[in-house]
């Protein structure tokens, strides 16, 4: 990669190793993943009232080990502004304020529970151990800076968990490029990006392959449907082949199996020369200063054939500019998939005014709990296709067992009527003396002299089981016997 655009960051092994990060759109308040292998079993888990760390978060705690590594990793805690973290994530909208104090607390509270699955480096060498922690041991957030006269500035400080410290100290850790890591979609692009590139090592002719189940354990993709979970690893995998990252992405239906063909390392993220500078962010207001203080023409809207399928979707037939501009920013800004549920949704929800409300649904995202809503339906009814499929090929099952046990009683049967009557005597003698003191000995007498059968024809060559014992068949050979 061009030293240009090397942005050196820093992530723990394990951080870059386990799903610590929850990439779904309904957050929940606790996740858990559970594996095994041929050392043991492990499980992972995450907990916190105000739902568990997600994409933004994940920018967040990157946003700070770059800050970390610019400082040249301190042994003490880091102090940041607002102005710290979004100058390395490049954000700045209006639209954004409060959402790093918000991700910075969601840090700070989330528990993680490692169950054999938390890799400690230190002198002695390597070893999986069972622990839980934050990811920050303690972070004072954003309180006023009493140096600075009459501005709003605030400050937090930030401690990393101990064991993560000590980590980074015994250099378990892997730098990672900031300019790569900006230049993908927030989520699981970045999350790839960064598995991928630690992974780098074991890659041969340039292409490193996964089993599509590990794949999705570790970054992770949650979802049960294999054509939605199939879907999204392709979605996710394309977003690092158009920023130049990825050569190629190819998928194996009948071994499972994902390859990722990786770009020649010369090969750099497209960045964009002129750019906004955060002067000061701050909970109540975010104050921006442009580079240069000409006005910018706006940019012309994409020509693309994703575009215009977009727009064969609204509700109406003539689709004035400024809607075209509007889908085409939120198409730049958040990808298909989030405007193509935003517009379904305002066809559906529209009463009057259709363009303006598509405008509303795109910059709140309304379609968000709907489509949400639409897809656990679909995974609902998926489920249930999966039931009802599997208890009909265990019936299936069933019968085909029941089929096989009957062809065996026929054989069986056949096989004592060649049995001479001095066998059937010595059955009849030991099971009457299995039964003698037995208090229902008129009812024991016809399994037990059935099972005596049974043992003499197996030890004369056969291979029968227990189970062609049903009930009628015992009444069968007693009703049978001749002569005992």
């Amino acid at each position: 990669m061009s030293n240009k655009y090397l942005e050196p960051y820093a992530k723990e092994n394990n951080l870059l190793q386990l799903s610590l990060f929850y990439f779904g759109k309904s957050v929940p308040k606790e996740t858990k993943v559970e594996w095994k292998d041929d050392k043991g079993s492990y499980k992972l888990s995450c907990n916190c009232s105000k739902g568990v760390p997600g994409a933004f978060e994940q920018d967040v705690f990157t946003a700070a080990m770059r800050i970390w590594v610019k400082r040249k990793m301190p042994n003490e805690p880091i102090e940041v502004t607002y102005s710290d973290l979004a100058r390395e994530l490049n954000i700045c909208p209006r639209s954004w304020n409060g959402r790093i104090k918000k991700a910075l607390e969601k840090l700070g509270q989330a528990r993680y529970l490692f169950d054999e699955c938390f890799i400690v480096s230190n002198e002695g060498g390597r070893e999986q151990i069972s622990t839980h922690f934050s990811l920050f041991d303690y972070a004072i957030l954003f309180n006023r800076d009493k140096e600075t006269k009459g501005k709003k500035r605030f400050k937090s400080k930030l401690a990393l968990a101990d064991l993560i410290r000590k980590n980074l100290e015994s250099n378990y850790y892997q730098y990672l490029d900031m300019a790569w890591y900006r230049a993908l979609p927030s989520g699981l692009p970045r999350r790839l990006y960064e598995f991928l590139e630690k992974k780098r090592h074991l890659a041969k002719n340039n292409i490193f392959v996964i089993r599509e189940e590990n794949i999705c354990r570790w970054l992770p993709i949650i979802r049960k449907n294999t054509t939605h979970r199939r879907s999204t690893l392709a979605k996710t995998g394309n977003s690092l082949i158009e920023s130049g990252y990825l050569k190629a992405y190819f998928f194996d239906k009948k071994k499972k199996l994902c390859f990722f063909s990786y770009s020649d390392a010369g090969t750099s993220p497209i960045i964009e020369e002129e750019k906004e500078e955060v002067i000061e962010i701050v909970p109540e207001k975010i104050l921006v200063k442009k580079t240069s203080p000409l006005k910018k023409e706006p940019k012309a809207i994409p020509e693309s054939t994703e575009l215009e399928r977009l727009v064969s979707l609204l509700r109406i037939k003539r689709v004035p500019k400024a809607t075209k501009n509007i889908l085409a920013k939120h198409l730049n800004e958040e990808g298909a998939a989030y405007v193509e549920r935003n517009i379904l949704y305002a066809n559906d929800k529209a009463r009057s005014s259709y363009s303006n409300y598509l405008g509303k649904c795109l910059e709140n995202d309304y379609a968000e709990a709907w489509s949400e809503e639409k897809e656990q339906k679909q995974d609902t009814l998926f489920n249930l296709n999966e039931e009802l499929k599997k208890k009909e090929e265990q019936e299936a099952e069933k019968k085909r067992i029941e089929l096989g046990l009957e062809q065996l009683r026929l054989e069986f049967l056949k096989k004592v009527s060649t049995l001479g009557n001095p066998f059937l005597i010595m059955a009849m003698d030991s099971a009457e003396k299995e039964v003698e003191n037995s208090p229902a000995k008129s009812f024991a007498i016809k399994p037990a002299y059935a099972k005596k059968l049974l043992y003499i024809v197996n030890s004369m060559g056969g291979s029968f089981p227990d189970e062609v014992l049903t009930m009628d068949l015992m009444k069968k050979l007693w009703a049978e016997k001749e002569g005992v």
